[in-house]
């Protein structure tokens, strides 16, 4: 019965992940996007002034497939506060 409710647990632990890691996907996109259109823009800014600047970033994200199976439930019973957050 207690690996049931473990179990049980994880799942729901791991939907939830899944769920935040596609909002991280899509918002870093998102983020590359606006990126790009802010470096053309300092690009075409540059080139009226007769100045040009040479910015290179590369960006990879590796995700390892083994690591996603691992998880540690040690502490799946403890309370979450779910309430309005203040900036």
């Amino acid at each position: 019965m207690g690996n049931d409710r473990t179990l049980s647990k994880a799942r729901k632990i791991a939907q939830r992940l899944a769920g935040q890691i596609e909002k991280l996907s899509d918002a870093l996109e998102d983020l590359e996007l606006e990126f790009a259109m802010l470096m053309k823009t300092i690009d075409k800014m540059e080139s009226k002034q007769g100045t040009s600047r040479e910015v290179q970033i590369d960006v990879s994200v590796k995700v390892d497939e083994e690591d996603e199976n691992d998880f540690d439930v040690t502490n799946t019973s403890a309370p979450t506060v779910k309430g309005r957050r203040k900036f």
